[in-house]
């Protein structure tokens, strides 16, 4: 949100939203504390149960493709964790990108750890990046300790979401 110029001052303002008060530029005291959103910086606000952002996303993706002028320049992007693929809105998420036209690039970031429980406890193999294909999902993964890498691959998975005006699916 910094980056895209919501400013400090805006994201040290929410404490409205902490009050869950009228004064919530995000949300209008709607929305959990730390939620930040900005329709004038093409933020939508974060959702607290976990993997709904999943299918959200896709439906975002595919709300962008019925929108005049910005089917051919703009992606959906979804950031979640590795435990998240464990959780039936994963699927249902992943199923909806890759059959509708939906530009969704979903971002799985995997730290080993899946919320308090180990990823080899919670499944075998890669258990994520293996999921994607069987969604027909252009899927890679990446270093994600490696920026430039990160930043590589991102740009090739939005130039074929754009392109194939579907899913991709990055695990850095």
């Amino acid at each position: 949100m910094l980056w895209r110029g919501f400013g400090i001052d805006n994201a040290m303002g929410q404490m409205a939203q902490c009050f869950g008060n009228a004064d919530d530029k995000s949300g209008k005291g709607r929305q959990m504390p730390v939620h930040f959103g900005s329709i004038e910086h093409h933020s939508l606000t974060i959702s607290s149960p976990l993997a709904t952002q999943i299918p959200q996303a896709a439906g975002v993706g595919y709300a962008l493709c019925r929108t005049p002028g910005r089917c051919d320049r703009t992606i959906a992007a979804c950031y979640f964790g590795e435990g998240l693929a464990s959780e039936g809105d994963f699927h249902a998420g992943l199923m909806l990108a890759s059959t509708i036209p939906s530009p969704t690039l979903y971002i799985v970031r995997n730290n080993g750890f899946v919320i308090s429980t180990p990823s080899s406890e919670q499944y075998y193999g890669d258990g994520i990046a293996a999921r994607g294909p069987g969604y027909d999902i252009d899927t890679v993964c990446v270093d994600g300790n490696d920026v430039l890498a990160v930043l590589t691959v991102t740009r090739e998975a939005r130039r074929r979401c754009l392109e194939q005006g579907r899913a991709s699916y990055s695990r850095p």
